[in-house]
């Protein structure tokens, strides 16, 4: 039967289909948990319908403020691009703010494996064979990142932030995008009812019963818990699922493409523009 994305159909009619602001991020760093959060804050302090938290265009349009948008910036697993086909040209971003979220490496090929072979069916092969691939391994999510650490002062505004600091003061890093995207008047009861409604144990009850009607968190199998959007909720689970040799096969290339994350702090010291 025929399904109907009430989430797509939504943003067709509120999007301008020109954002003013991009939410960046390789596949699985967290973004949709950052999404819900902004939509669940907006929701409160707008008085708007649950059902809008999970279409950041349409909330955003609905609040007046400045036009919201998530995207892999061409680094989507379905897209099946090898790394080499990345683009470096960042123009699209003059005039725009970009909020880039970042996540752990090696946590992030953990979850993009189980989201590769369990909700998506993009890859068929062991967690090494997907590291080593040059459509979704090591070197993909190295020179996404390599990209924006070239082009990170393209945007007007640019703001980095991590998965593992949302974890560890979500309040402060919510805090920091609300008004980044152009929030004013924080209001302490919506951004903690918000991080509460966010939880970990909250969102994976609300895959589980279907709450949104959204395929972005449709259980892909209600008897295999890895194949849950929201899956782990943890920082360094990786643990559990790489070998030491993947491990040090990951950590080489790290050094080898000479990156840190603390590469776009320094470079955008000062630059992060919060109005």
């Amino acid at each position: 039967m025929f399904k109907i994305n009430l989430r797509k159909i939504k943003t067709m009619i509120y999007s301008s289909n020109n954002p003013d602001i991009y939410v960046i991020s390789y596949p699985k760093s967290g973004r949709t948990w950052l999404r819900l959060l902004i939509g669940r804050y907006l929701s409160l302090k707008y008085r708007l319908p649950e059902n809008d938290i999970i279409s950041t265009e349409v909330i955003t349009k609905k609040s007046d403020l400045p036009i919201v948008s998530f995207t892999h910036d061409g680094s989507a697993m379905l897209d099946k691009k090898k790394y080499k086909e990345l683009s470096y040209n960042k123009q699209v971003y003059v005039n725009k703010k970009v909020i880039l979220m970042g996540r752990g490496i090696k946590d992030t090929l953990v979850s993009a494996y189980f989201q590769a072979t369990k909700r998506i069916n993009v890859f068929d092969g062991t967690i090494s064979e997907f590291i080593y691939s040059e459509e979704f391994g090591i070197h993909k999510i190295l020179t996404f990142y390599d990209i924006w650490i070239r082009n990170q002062h393209i945007p007007k505004s640019f703001l980095f932030i991590r998965y593992e600091d949302l974890h560890q003061n979500a309040r402060s890093i919510l805090t920091k995008v609300l008004l980044f995207i152009g929030e004013t008047n924080i209001d302490k009861n919506f951004l903690y009812n918000s991080i509460e409604y966010c939880s970990f144990n909250n969102l994976k009850n609300f895959e589980k019963q279907g709450r949104f009607d959204d395929d972005m968190l449709k259980v892909g199998n209600i008897n295999d818990t890895e194949s849950y959007k929201v899956r782990k909720g943890i920082v360094g689970g990786y643990k559990e699922y790489l070998s030491s040799e993947n491990q040090k096969f990951i950590d080489d290339k790290i050094k080898e493409y000479k990156f840190k994350f603390t590469s776009f702090n320094k470079l955008n010291e000062g630059r992060c523009e919060i109005k």
